[in-house]
């Protein structure tokens, strides 16, 4: 047998299991946001009461929640004396590279919002329920949805989750483990489909540039494309939604365009002292990166 193998079966459970904490500490959190409300609608009524006072605050408690969530994790690490650039991946990189998820987010936009409305409304209908208390025409849900969850989403599952996995298997596994989990997080299933699939696109982004920053980028753009289709007024004819998608439609092709220097560099060799950009399995050794995640 592989001497080594003992070794890396070691590794790969231990970055499951930290992986694990970092999921559990998000939703934990969200759960205990919530709690009060549940607790209260559960002495007036049934299950019933208890969804009726989540979907109505829904928006509220991502917002509170996420917020405490990145408080606790920055500082978790500036406690630590770590260095985030580091611990959370909060790398810099340039700035088209620092765009190439912000500039693709509209064609990604167009391409989910184009299959959910082919899908059979058997399938979309818990969707539509699930999602109905976040889509939301209000500054409170745009400061949720549009700056908070993302970068919460981005800190948990590739800024921590994905990195701690991609130092123990491939980065290729790393991702999509990753992107399961975030899909999992979502709950409901054609929600999930469509978190893993993003999520799997927002790991590869940041794999490949070596940071998360912009995969926190492209999460904003695209969730902020979301909540401003929730400002367009609805009309009989939906007229305005024709608009409203030709634009999209219209951004999904010139974006790309104008950044085709950061879109194509995720695809092009990197030089061999960027360490991340190069190839897709993380060094699984330490003393690699100044912060050592085998040193936790």
């Amino acid at each position: 047998m592989n001497g080594r193998n003992p070794d890396r079966a070691g590794a790969v459970f231990g970055a499951v299991g930290k992986s694990l904490c970092y999921v559990g500490l998000f939703l934990g959190m969200q759960s205990a946001v919530m709690l009060p409300a549940m607790v209260r609608a559960a002495m007036g009524g049934g299950p019933y009461e208890i969804y009726a006072a989540l979907e109505a605050n829904a928006v509220l408690y991502t917002l509170i929640s996420g917020l405490l969530t990145i408080a606790v994790v920055l500082a978790f690490y500036l406690i630590r004396r770590k260095k985030l650039s580091e611990a959370l991946w909060l790398r810099s990189v340039p700035a088209p590279t620092l765009l190439a998820g912000a500039s693709l987010a509209p064609a990604l936009y167009f391409v989910v919002a184009t299959v959910l409305a082919l899908l059979p409304e058997a399938w979309t209908e818990n969707y539509g329920e699930a999602s109905a208390g976040i889509n939301t025409a209000s500054f409170t849900g745009v400061l949720a949805v549009v700056f908070v969850a993302p970068v919460l989403e981005e800190f948990i599952f590739r800024g921590l989750v994905m990195t701690r996995l991609a130092r123990a298997m491939p980065g290729w596994l790393a991702v999509l483990l990753s992107a399961a989990m975030f899909g999992v997080c979502h709950g409901e299933l054609v929600w999930f489909c469509y978190a893993f699939l993003l999520g799997a696109f927002f790991g590869f982004l940041d794999l490949r540039a070596g940071s998360v920053l912009p995969s926190i980028l492209g999460h904003m753009a695209f969730n902020g494309i979301g909540q401003i289709l929730t400002f367009v007024p609805e009309t009989e004819e939906g007229t305005e939604l024709v608009i409203a998608m030709g634009i999209l439609l219209l951004a999904a092709v010139i974006l790309p365009v104008v950044n085709r220097r950061g879109i194509f560099g995720l695809f092009r060799p990197a030089p061999k002292e960027m360490p991340g950009l190069d190839e897709w399995a993380m060094p699984t050794e330490p003393g690699v990166y100044e912060y050592d995640p085998w040193e936790e």
